[in-house]
This record gives structure tokens, C-alpha cells and sequence, in this order.
């Protein structure tokens, strides 16, 4: 892939979740006023849930604005890692339901919230299968064709799969709430699983510092992302220090990895 290719897919991915930060942030902080100057007593709660969210897309962000200027190789990562943080930034329309319903203000329908939601956490677990694989050797010109048709698959999936939010016009409603989405957490797990056991396999195969650290890194982000999703506060909070805790461990490993 060319050199420039390259650095225009880092520069879009960039600038998406630069976008998706500063709209997440801005609704954040929109919300948080309404509910102070409503004298909401949950405030803090919806703070805590949803804050961490955002501090992961900036982590995120800062990591490949810090690669983009390091990038030097031909690696595969120069097309899995825009798409896995990009996919992951999607996932920021979490706050949307919850936006709509304090605010009154509808960005998103409740099914247009449900494909995106669908569609970015299933896209974001593949990225980190396909990202796990390519220790095997792989060929990188087909593995990005694999790629490209296993997100093509997640779209199909994320828009094909029944949707039951319970509202009609309404966005005040509880993401992933069918028995349909509870197949698709069940899966989501599974393939979160499946990329996890298949890093510590490569890591057993080849126990070198840096892969050992980028293989723990991968799996941090994994289970940091995956509990980001919660609408809990424990699981929130806990998610952005392990997600912290894996980027700031990739970045280490960038230098002797990508």
C-alpha cells in the first residue's frame, strides 16, 4: 500500500474521532448542565458512565496522532488500527438515547442508534480478531480482503437483525434490548474470547518483550472497550483505567511493533 494511502487513512481516522470527540463532549457537558440546573440528583452518576467513554476516544485519538508521525513500515496495522479506533469511536452513540431523552433533542432515530451501536461493536471486534491473526503470517493482501468482506457482513448483520426498541419515535430507550441483541452480546463475547485466546497462543509461540507487551496491550483495549458499553458505573470506571493501561502500553510497543 502506498505510503501516502497510508497516511490519508491514519489522517481520516483522526480527524473522525476528532469530530466524535469534541460532538460526544459538547452532549456530555449539554446534558450535565441540564441536569445540575434541573437539580437531578443521578448528575454525577450519568457523569461517571459516560465520561469514560470519552476519555477512551481521546486516548485513542492521541495514540494514532502519535503513530501517524512515527509510522514507518508496511504492516497490516496501517489499515487495522484507523479502523479498529474509528469503529470504536462509533460506539460514542451510546450517549445518544439518554441525550435525547433529557434534552429533547433527537440527533438519531432509535433504529438508525441500534445499526450504528450494532454495527461498531461488532466491526471493532473483528478488527481485533483480524489484528490477533496476523502473528500467524498471513498474507496481508488477503487478509485485507477478508477483512473488508467480515465488515461487509457486520453491516448486513447490524441492519438484517430485527430490531424491537419499544419506542416509535423516541430515542428514550434501552440499547440492545430484544432477544435478537442478546444473541448478539453472546457473540460479541465469543469472538472477544476467541481473539484473546488466540493473542496469548501467539505470545506462547513467540515470547519476544515487545510482542509479549503488544499482545497484552490488544487485550486490555478489548475488555476495556467491551465494559465501556456498560450503562453501569463500576464497569464504566473500570474500563477507562484498563483501556488506559492498553494504549499507554501499545504506545510503548509502537516503536519496536508497527
Amino acid at each position: 500500500m502506498p505510503e501516502r494511502r497510508k497516511k490519508k487513512q491514519f489522517s481520516f481516522a483522526i480527524m473522525l474521532q476528532l469530530l466524535i470527540s469534541i460532538a460526544y463532549g459538547a452532549m456530555l457537558i449539554h446534558m450535565m448542565v441540564v441536569l445540575v440546573h434541573e437539580k437531578a440528583p443521578d448528575w454525577f452518576i450519568y457523569t461517571l458512565i459516560y465520561l469514560p467513554q470519552l476519555v477512551i476516544i481521546i486516548s485513542s485519538l492521541v495514540f494514532l496522532f502519535i503513530l501517524r508521525l512515527r509510522h514507518r513500515t508496511h504492516s497490516i496495522d496501517s489499515t487495522l488500527l484507523p479502523l479498529l479506533f474509528s469503529f470504536i469511536a462509533l460506539e460514542a452513540t451510546m450517549i445518544l438515547p439518554l441525550y435525547s431523552d433529557i434534552t429533547g433533542i433527537t440527533i438519531l432515530s432509535p433504529n438508525g442508534i441500534v445499526i450504528v451501536e450494532r454495527f461498531s461493536m461488532l466491526a471493532a471486534a473483528i478488527v481485533f480478531v483480524f489484528a490477533s491473526i496476523q502473528y500467524y503470517g498471513t498474507n496481508a493482501t488477503r487478509l485485507r480482503l477478508y477483512l473488508t468482506i467480515s465488515i461487509a457482513a457486520a453491516l448486513y448483520l447490524a441492519i438484517a437483525t430485527p430490531i424491537n426498541t419499544g419506542y416509535s419515535d423516541s430515542a428514550a430507550f434501552t440499547i440492545f434490548s430484544s432477544i435478537y441483541d442478546a444473541y448478539f452480546t453472546i457473540a460479541l463475547i465469543g469472538i472477544y474470547i476467541a481473539s484473546m485466546l488466540t493473542y496469548i497462543a501467539a505470545v506462547v509461540k513467540d515470547r519476544a518483550t515487545h510482542s509479549v507487551m503488544r499482545a497484552s496491550a490488544f487485550i486490555f483495549l478489548m475488555i476495556g472497550n467491551l465494559l465501556s458499553t456498560s450503562t453501569e458505573v463500576m464497569p464504566s470506571v473500570i474500563s477507562v483505567v484498563i483501556y488506559l493501561a492498553g494504549i499507554t502500553m501499545l504506545t510503548l510497543s509502537a516503536k519496536n511493533t508497527f
